[in-house]
Formats: C-alpha cells, sequence, structure tokens
C-alpha cells in the first residue's frame, strides 16, 4: 500500500491483494535493540497534564494520563507502542489481519497483550469502542469525518488527522509528535523522530555510492505496472537513503504517489536498483515471464529486490507500507542488507 493512499476509493485492486495476503503466522520473535532500531523504549513518566492537542475537527483537552487507548488509525498504534503504550483497541486495515492483530515490529510493544478490533478500516463499531471504556481515542492516520467524529468523541476525548493536511498525508513524524503528545510523551516522541531519521541519515552516509545510482520500486497488475514516486513512502525512503529516482516516472506520477505504465514503457524503470512488490510466488512468476520485463538490464544482471508480501517470516513489504516510526527502523535493517548484496551495474 502507498503510504498515503488508503483513503476511500483509492485502492486498486492489487494493492488490496497485496494487502490481503499480509500475514504474520507463528512470528513470535521480536526487533532487537533500543528505541533508535524500532523497538519500543522503556515506559517515561506520565507528562504534564492537561495537555491540548489541535487537530482537523478543532482540539482534544486530555486532562490525565491515558489508561487505556483506542487506536482507529492505520499505523496509528506504533507512536504509542513507541513510548510503552499498548493500545486496547484497534481497527483492521487487512482483509486477514496479522497474527494475533500484530506485526513483528509491534511484538515486544504489545507484550502478549491480544488488542480488540474494533472496527474495519474507516468503519467502527461504536459499542465495541464503547465497551473498552477509553480514556483516549486516536484516529491520526485515518479518513475519519466529521460526524464519525462527533460520535466517537461522545465515547472518550478524540485526537483525529492533523490540522493542516488531507487525509492520510500527514508525515510519520507529523503523526508520532501528535499522537505522543496527546499522552504526554512529546519529548521522548521527538526523540523518537530524531532517532529513525538519525538512522535513515547513517544508512546513507554509509553508502556514497548510492548517490550515483537510480532506484525504483514497482508492482504490477495486469496489464500495467506501477511505479512509486515522490509521497509514497518507499519511493521517499530511497531517495532519502541516496537514490535518485528516474525523470521519467517522476514526470508520469506528475504530482502523485505513483506512475501508470503501459508494457511498452517499462523500460522507464531500468534502473540501478529495481525493487519489485509482487503478492505470491504465483505473481512473481507471472511479473519473470513477461518479456518486457525479461529484456529489462537490471533484470539480466540480477539487480533486481523481491518483496513478496506473503513472506512470513521477514515482512518487509509490510514494514515499508505501514511507515511508521517503529516500522520504519524494522525495514531498514532487513532493506539495507538486501540492496548491498545486489549487484552493481555492469558496462
Amino acid at each position: 500500500m502507498p503510504h498515503a493512499s488508503p483513503s476511500r476509493g483509492r485502492f486498486r485492486p492489487l494493492l488490496v491483494a497485496l494487502l490481503g495476503v499480509l500475514v504474520l503466522a507463528g512470528c513470535s520473535s521480536a526487533p532487537s535493540g533500543g528505541s533508535g532500531d524500532g523497538t519500543p523504549a522503556t515506559p517515561a513518566a506520565s507528562g504534564t497534564f492537561p495537555v491540548t492537542v489541535e487537530h482537523k475537527y478543532g482540539s482534544t483537552e486530555i486532562t490525565a494520563e491515558p489508561k487505556r487507548v483506542v487506536t482507529l488509525g492505520y499505523t496509528d498504534p506504533d507512536a504509542l507502542l513507541a513510548v510503552g503504550i499498548a493500545p486496547v483497541g484497534i481497527v483492521d486495515w487487512f482483509s486477514q489481519p496479522p497474527a494475533g492483530n500484530k506485526w513483528l515490529w509491534q511484538e515486544q510493544g504489545f507484550a502478549g497483550q491480544t488488542p480488540e478490533v474494533v472496527g474495519v478500516r474507516e468503519e467502527y463499531q461504536l459499542e465495541k469502542i464503547a465497551a473498552l471504556k477509553p480514556d483516549l481515542i486516536i484516529a491520526s492516520y485515518s479518513g475519519m469525518t466529521q460526524e464519525q467524529y462527533d460520535q466517537v468523541s461522545r465515547i472518550a476525548p478524540t485526537v483525529a488527522q492533523p490540522e493542516g493536511f488531507e487525509d492520510y498525508t500527514a508525515s510519520w513524524q507529523v503523526m508520532t509528535r501528535e499522537i505522543t503528545k496527546a499522552v504526554g510523551r512529546e519529548q521522548q516522541g521527538d526523540e523518537l523522530v530524531a532517532a529513525t531519521e538519525k538512522k535513515i541519515a547513517d544508512a546513507k552516509a554509509a553508502h556514497p555510492d548510492w548517490a550515483q545510482q537510480t532506484a525504483v520500486a514497482v508492482s504490477y497488475d495486469t496489464p500495467n505496472y506501477f511505479a512509486f514516486a515522490g509521497g509514497d513512502i518507499k519511493a521517499d525512503l530511497l531517495a532519502q537513503l541516496g537514490f535518485r529516482a528516474p525523470e521519467a516516472i517522476t514526470r508520469a506520477a506528475a504530482g502523485t504517489s505513483e506512475a501508470q505504465l503501459s508494457p511498452e514503457q517499462a523500460g522507464e524503470f531500468d534502473v540501478d536498483k529495481l525493487l519489485v512488490l509482487a503478492p505470491t510466488e504465483a505473481a512473481k512468476a507471472e511479473i519473470e515471464a513477461r518479456p518486457e520485463f525479461s529484456r529489462l538490464t537490471a533484470v539480466q544482471q540480477g539487480r533486481v529486490l523481491w518483496m513478496l508480501s506473503s513472506e512470513r517470516t521477514e515482512p518487509l513489504p509490510a514494514a515499508l507500507s505501514y511507515g511508521s516510526v517503529l516500522s520504519l527502523p524494522y525495514a531498514l535493517d532487513k532493506l539495507v542488507p538486501k540492496l548491498e548484496a545486489l549487484p552493481a551495474a555492469q558496462g
């Protein structure tokens, strides 16, 4: 899923299929390292209350440290988990949610707890939310409407989407800061953002040669390819690591987060490092069999990084698409070695 594209009517069939197979089965390991590696931080002392958070539908005052938090946004749980708070309720954004409703990078933060599912995508089950007796509801990375806000805010103080942004377009930094402020951990949120940004910057500094290379992430949905561009978390991360995006892809995207390319235009993503997202091994085989794909120099020289969303023990595509203060460090730990292992372009 592109980072900024879960909004109404914008799910393409392939990306919905990708979400449908992003399943984690039997995953019990947790990420290693401190908060800079994506591991949830040790719970900090509660902040000073009350705090007031400005958002799309006004402002919300939180008078005391929240003990039971429900999240309604796509990536909202991660900022809470990163500061040691496990939400008691979440929304299911996937046709098949991960095992225990937890992604691998979230396991340690939930510490064995299983959050209650209180809705599917943008359809909330008010009775379930109320039954959890939350003292705070967060819908930062969501498409919550004014009507829905009015409904859930009668249950508990509610923090909606960040003000000044269209739905699903606020950066992970903005959302991390909004969410951590709401639970009195604003300073800790700033530290987490800085640590994650440093991790990205350190990876870039360790690979100065990447600045001389092009890279792009693509998917395939018969009969066209889709190349991710600026505004998509995968494209943005590649740029932050130093890679250049092909100018033709940027032009074709025309200010959106992806460019649709016909098979005849496949040469536009013949780059130094080609990342291909596919839902299954069968889908990978279908793409590999495409004549225009097999003719690419990057393919012939083995410079393709396949990312299968059916991979259960290393959900890199899910972590990249999730694009949160927890999932990005996890994704970097997996992605950087894979990029390093790709051969250099020949000739």
